[in-house]
């Protein structure tokens, strides 16, 4: 089946669905699959990693394990990285 056609009968069949919890498993399935970023190595991060990623940083934020960075510092290892320096 071509995806258009795949789209539209899934499509179709969601829209038939009246089970919440059945559309809540949906839309998990999709939210783990969908990709929403992508790392700072380029890796592809799923919606799910990517809201567990932004969740462990505001987590290290309120409890003062992250001070951040300062924009300098930023730039400095943006440009050690990438031999600029």
């Amino acid at each position: 089946m071509k995806t258009e056609a795949l789209q539209i009968d899934l499509a179709q069949k969601i829209l038939a669905i009246k089970d919440n919890s059945l559309l809540k498993k949906i839309s998990n399935l999709i939210a783990k699959e969908n990709i929403a970023a992508y790392g700072s190595n380029g890796e592809p991060l799923t919606e799910t990693e990517y809201v567990k990623q932004i969740d462990e940083v505001i987590n290290e934020l309120e409890n003062g394990i992250d001070k951040g960075s300062t924009s300098e510092q930023v730039f400095k290892n943006i440009s050690s990285a990438y031999n600029l320096e």
